[in-house]
């Protein structure tokens, strides 16, 4: 029995030493396995396409993909050590001649992950984007007047993605203008990119990302308002003691101007014209007026 017993432990230690050599192994190639530092800073400027790179003895491979298409390489640029590439002859091919464009690095036999290019100045297949930064909000500025927006008009969207500097940029909004974004945090950086769909689908290279420092407010918003309606105030306040001053004061002075008399008017007297005139027939007895109406006491 102990002799089974002994068979039984022995072999549960082969096996968990068996298992810690193949997870030292795996972990062991995991790391000799070298990581092939993908490219920085791709950038298009119209059909150039430039890059940076930290990898040593590398070379690039350059691909593109044109309107609902799949990647294509292109063959001037694949296994190139340089780290530019006129990528026109793809352009020229594409639908609606607007392509997007990625590079990726290779060395011993591994590649790095691709880098997507994007335009830093806007062009014909890029919008152009301008960042306001406000208390609390920011606005995207976008600009229509090119040339896919009078071919496709409303169905050209611009597909804007937001967040902080150093975190994921996620989709905000497809606009068809310019974009009012409210309710930032204050001293927080926050960063922008926007690209065009042409129904639902991503259409040319998007815009290089943008950043903006959301500034604060200066004051509460019940300390401004106040302060608008005491400068409103008193701007109403000065109009009026100017309006008086040019036109008003002579004639207050006159009216307020001592010794205060009657007006001449009510110092006129009544002339005969005005007194009541009681036409009296010849036949009969004239009388005065006022005892006629006044009646007698009885005697």
């Amino acid at each position: 029995m102990d002799r089974l017993n002994w068979v039984s432990s022995a072999t549960k230690i082969m096996m968990f030493v068996i298992l810690v050599l193949f997870c030292l192994g795996s972990t062991t190639a995991v790391v000799s396995r070298k990581v092939v530092p993908p490219p920085h800073d791709v950038v298009i400027n119209q059909s150039q396409l430039v890059w940076n790179s930290t990898a040593k003895n590398v070379t690039f491979t350059v691909e593109y993909r044109s309107f609902s298409s799949d990647w294509i390489p292109i063959q001037a640029c694949s296994n190139t050590p340089l780290t530019s590439c006129d990528f026109g002859l793809g352009r020229a091919e594409a639908e609606y001649g607007c392509v997007h464009v990625r590079v990726a690095a290779r060395t011993n036999g591994e590649t790095s992950e691709s880098v997507e290019a994007c335009s830093r100045e806007g062009d014909a297949c890029t919008p152009n984007v301008t960042l306001t930064a406000a208390p609390g909000s920011l606005t995207v500025n976008l600009k229509r007047d090119h040339d896919l927006d009078k071919e496709h008009a409303s169905n050209l969207k611009h597909q804007i993605y937001l967040g902080k500097k150093g975190g994921k940029l996620e989709l905000y909004k497809d606009s068809v203008s310019s974009e009012f974004i409210d309710g930032l945090e204050v001293g927080e950086q926050y960063c922008v990119t926007v690209a065009f769909v042409l129904h639902w689908e991503p259409l040319g290279p998007a815009s290089c990302v943008q950043c903006e420092t959301i500034p604060g407010f200066s004051g509460s918003k019940q300390t401004q308002i106040i302060v608008v309606s005491v400068v409103i105030s008193g701007i109403f306040l000065l109009v009026g003691i100017a309006y008086i001053q040019l036109f008003k004061s002579r004639k207050i002075k006159q009216l307020l101007q001592p010794p205060y008399t009657i007006p001449s008017f009510f110092q006129e007297p009544l002339s005969d014209r005005n007194r009541p005139f009681l036409a009296v027939s010849p036949t009969e007895e004239p009388y005065d007026v006022v005892s006629g109406l006044t009646p007698r006491r009885p005697r």
